[in-house]
């Protein structure tokens, strides 16, 4: 027995590693049977299904299939056989990747170039992404939140492949090289189909409903479900729903194109608009690193009227990939990748001070910004008008993280700032900020005093509401004598009327609610009378012949 398993063994080895081209359409083995042995056992070892051992008798035209005779010669099928496993490489893995290995309950994280056996289990996360390949060069790639088992890769001969996978949930891609011979195969099982190629380069999908999509890019696929088989040709695309039959192939729609898109993206969130596409429901839109769109970074599916925003990008050259997707929600060609040039940093800096929209009482302004980490000086602009078309400060190499402005006239100004790298590249600005110079309240005009008997009224103009008065009486017209320095509420003040004959003097100021306060105004004089001489005189001898 021993002797004859090493001699079929042998036979089996020799008849699959060579690679004859001319073949024949119904390879076979030959082996020899040895004492001891049975057709059952035989077939037990070697074949993909031990039951089909009355295919051989029949094959072979035993008469007594339960009794073979050493030194008869069987002829079996290549098709039949077990085959040698087939093991896949990992060529291309991202982000939340699990893989739990055949007979086994533990699920661990994989690494770039391990292999991956026959009975292998794969599940992706989001985000999560991964690509076997095998020898032969076929491929599969998953995309995130998918799952797949790999049910069969076997290698019979030279010319009979055999793959089958299984795709739970989730999105698959498949890369087929031209498969020949009769019996070779890659199918793809789903819970609700079977998609079989023979050299393509297909999509299958499976949602959460367990309905499954194929779209064909090169080559053909043929889908089964529920006893019903199309060809699906290179354009095309077919729907399967859970226990129905495929629908017809439909031409797969045209990619949308992106319009108005920039040279160069040099802050977020990056925009994408899109043309129309008739018959598309929405849009799949893919950026990645790469032009084969493995490494996605952003993924979304928006509808045709939507304006994709993406945030959260590196510097970098990008691809942009899109797809229509029709009412039943085939996927259809991909557009060829689009470069995509990002650049945001070096950002633009904090602004500190001033605060947007600050009224300042003085004619000097510090504008104050934090340091941004990859910039090694800034830009700082100051205008008039919030579009720049009146710059009055245009400061481009500063190293510092403030600048003083000086001179300023009162009314609105408008400044903004970037940052430059060390190669030279500036940034983008930063938000227009404003500042507003308040002048102080006008000096108030003092109309003429109204001297009475006792007192003397004086009053002057009205500045409005939150306005109070800065008042001052002086003997001399440069109010270095002061003899009152007050502050009122109302635009007038009474005093009483000075005993000393003279030239009085008196100011006013505004003070706004912030306490700042403007200039005096022009001086206004009045003047106090003494009572003269001979009146006096005329006054005293009246009151002394009374007396008499």
């Amino acid at each position: 027995m021993k002797k004859l398993t090493c001699r079929i063994f042998f036979l089996l080895l020799v008849f699959i590693i060579a690679e004859d081209v001319h073949a024949a359409k119904n390879e076979v083995i030959v082996l020899t049977v040895q004492k001891g042995d049975t057709l059952s056992n035989i077939c037990w070892k070697y074949l993909e299904r031990p039951n089909h051992w009355p295919k051989i008798a029949k094959i072979n035209r035993l008469r007594n299939p339960h009794r073979i005779n050493p030194g008869e010669i069987l002829m079996i099928p290549v098709k039949m056989l077990r085959g040698i496993p087939l093991d896949g490489q990992i060529t291309f893995i991202k982000g939340e990747v699990w893989v739990r290995e055949a007979g086994k309950k533990e699920w661990f994280r994989p690494d770039l170039a391990d292999t991956l056996k026959q009975g292998s289990n794969i599940r992706t996360g989001d985000p999560g992404a991964i690509e076997i390949t095998f020898k032969d060069g076929n491929s599969f790639f998953l995309r995130a939140n998918t799952s797949l088992e790999i049910k069969n890769a076997r290698k019979k001969s030279s010319s009979h492949l055999v793959y089958e996978l299984f795709l739970q949930v989730g999105r698959s891609i498949s890369k087929v090289k031209n498969i020949t011979g009769k019996d070779s195969r890659f199918e793809i099982h789903t819970p609700s189909a079977v998609a079989a190629a023979r050299g393509t380069n297909f999509r299958v999908s499976v949602d959460s409903h367990e309905s499954t999509r194929c779209e064909v890019l090169a080559g053909k696929v043929r889908v089964a479900a529920a006893n019903k088989k199309v060809e699906v040709q290179e354009g095309e695309g077919t729907f399967v729903k859970q226990h129905s039959p495929p629908i017809p192939p439909n031409r797969l729609l045209s990619p949308p194109e992106p319009v108005h898109l920039q040279p160069l993206y040099k802050a977020m969130p990056l925009e994408f608009e899109f043309k129309g596409i008739e018959n598309a429901t929405s849009y799949r839109v893919m950026l990645a690193r790469d032009t084969l769109l493995k490494d996605v970074v952003k993924e979304k599916v928006i509808t045709p009227q939507d304006i994709l925003q993406i945030v959260g990008v590196d510097d970098g050259t990008y691809y942009l990939q899109t797809r229509s997707i029709d009412k039943t929600g085939i996927e259809g060609l991909p557009s060829e990748p689009i470069p995509v040039k990002v650049r945001v940093n070096p950002l633009p800096p904090f602004i500190q001070s001033p605060a947007d929209g600050a009224e300042l009482r003085e004619k000097t302004v510090r504008v104050q910004w934090l340091k941004v980490e990859d910039a090694v000086q800034y830009h700082l602009q100051v205008a008039e008008d919030p579009k720049f078309t009146v710059i009055i400060k245009d400061l481009k190499d500063l190293k510092t993280l403030g600048h003083t402005i000086r001179s300023l006239d009162y009314k609105t100004y408008y400044f903004r700032i970037s940052s430059t790298a060390r190669d030279g590249y500036m940034g983008i600005w930063s938000d227009t900020l404003n500042f507003t110079i308040i002048p102080p309240p006008p000096a108030p005009s003092i109309s003429d005093p109204e001297v009475t008997e006792e007192t003397i009224q004086i009053r002057w103009r009205n500045l409005g509401a939150d306005i109070s008065y800065h008042f001052q009486l002086a003997r001399d017209v440069n109010f270095t004598e002061i003899l009152m320095d007050t502050t009122v509420q109302e635009p007038e003040i009474t005093i009483q009327k000075s005993e000393e004959s003279g030239t009085y003097y008196v100011r006013t100021s505004g003070i706004d609610s912030e306490g700042y306060e403007g200039d005096f105004s022009r001086p206004q004089s009045f003047e106090i009378k003494g009572t003269p001489y001979a009146a006096v005189l005329f006054i005293l001898l009246l009151g002394l012949a009374v007396v008499l």
